[in-house]
């Protein structure tokens, strides 16, 4: 069973809806979206993926901005969980990845120890800097196209054999 198979985001619809229930009418509570909207609803998923299925993503779901105001169009989702790497612990990788396949900008803040909110925006195939986002073929291409073929920081295995001799 993949990750990437499963529906996060109906989870999060019904585990909203049960919380709602619960805590309807409690100071302090804020209503939660019973019903995702596209762009949450891939938010979610992304979480759920990156976080090893969302019940298991290290998510604060009380203090979680769904984006529903009218004056912002971004969802940011504090993450207690102050590690995330790029191969070993696929965490950060997969963020990168799933954030470039989904055209989503995403931005990783410090907010305490041991602490990240992690802010998400759409964006668009086309437009100006702050509109558009590329998809991984896209955004491989500019890395390819910026870091030149002979630079030191590219990987090879024959500098490799030659400094474990």
């Amino acid at each position: 069973m993949s990750y990437a198979s499963m529906d996060h985001a109906r989870w999060a619809e019904e585990n909203n809806r049960c919380a709602n229930d619960a805590f309807a009418g409690r100071k302090g509570y804020k209503q939660r979206p019973e019903k995702l909207s596209e762009f949450q609803a891939k938010v979610i998923d992304i979480c759920g993926m990156v976080g090893g299925g969302i019940y298991n993503a290290p998510i604060n779901w009380d203090k979680v901005a769904w984006g529903t105001g009218a004056w912002h169009s971004g969802m940011w989702v504090p993450w207690r969980d102050g590690r995330m790497a790029t191969f070993d612990s696929y965490q950060l990788t997969n963020l990168v990845l799933l954030a470039h396949e989904a055209r989503i900008r995403v931005e990783v803040r410090a907010q305490a120890h041991g602490h990240f909110l992690l802010s998400f925006f759409q964006r668009s195939h086309e437009g100006g800097f702050a509109g558009r986002h590329p998809n991984i073929d896209e955004a491989v291409a500019a890395f390819r196209a910026y870091l030149p073929d002979d630079h030191r920081v590219r990987y090879r295995a024959t500098q490799a054999a030659e400094q474990a001799a």
